[in-house]
């Protein structure tokens, strides 16, 4: 382990401490994908407390941990979640992900404090750590040329199920590599530079080997491609190529 992922496993341990130590609820800012994998390798030397992981919905790639005193410790949710909508939809810009980041972050926040930013239709979601929630109601106006309305909603009542589409195909094996060539139609030896550069990870974890075998409902997270999950397999042909099913999410 390097001296940087040191640090990170002391901050989560620090705050799992202060947890134990005090007994009252603490939590992390929200980790990425490899933050959180860095937290499955030390969760056997967690003193005895509790925890949760959470993004706000599911399939939530920035997650963040709370830790419990014990499991049914009452407290509330380590995140907000905001909602932006354009004052004039009509003469609103076609506005991307890295638009609404680049307003947040040039407001001074850091990208620890953010969780995901999910783009719908006609609005937008933003998970945020609940002590710049405020902040960022008054402060989230104008997202390049197109002024906006930022409101916190109640995130107790709050579900968000990702839209997606099915792709059937054939596979020689249910390896990752295979199985994220078929999802985002590319080639195994393109995908395999992201695999083996620290970008796929499994179920939140990430996974450097491109013959890592995939189990049904087994969510894979490609940064720069996207996310699927690998349903299940359909059948076997008879040339002994395997059927499968994956969503892939939109």
């Amino acid at each position: 382990m390097n001296t940087d992922d040191r640090l990170i496993c002391n901050r989560i341990m620090e705050a799992a401490d202060n947890c134990y130590n005090r007994d009252i609820p603490v939590e992390t800012d929200f980790l990425d994908l490899y933050k959180q994998t860095l937290f499955c390798s030390i969760i056997k030397d967690l003193p005895p407390v509790s925890y949760k992981v959470m993004g706000g919905y599911d399939l939530a790639e920035r997650k963040v941990i709370q830790f419990l005193p014990y499991e049914e410790y009452p407290a509330d949710l380590p995140y907000t979640v905001l909602k932006i909508v354009p004052v004039q939809a009509k003469f609103s810009e076609k506005l991307t992900h890295r638009d609404y980041l680049g307003a947040i972050l040039n407001l001074g926040i850091v990208r620890e404090k953010i969780g995901d930013i999910v783009i719908n239709d006609d609005s937008v979601l933003l998970f945020c750590t609940n002590k710049i929630a405020d902040f960022l109601v008054q402060n989230i106006v104008k997202v390049r040329n197109t002024y906006v309305r930022t409101e916190i909603i109640d995130a107790e009542d709050f579900e968000y199920v990702p839209s997606y589409e099915e792709i059937r195909g054939t596979v020689a094996s249910v390896r990752l590599d295979s199985v994220i060539a078929l999802g985002f139609n590319s080639s195994r030896n393109h995908i395999i530079s992201y695999i083996e550069e620290g970008k796929v990870a499994v179920n939140g974890r990430i996974i450097t080997s491109n013959a890592y075998s995939i189990k049904d409902n087994d969510i894979i997270s490609v940064r720069g491609l996207g996310k699927i999950r690998y349903v299940n397999t359909l059948s076997e042909t008879r040339k002994g190529r395997i059927l499968i099913l994956i969503h892939k999410f939109i």
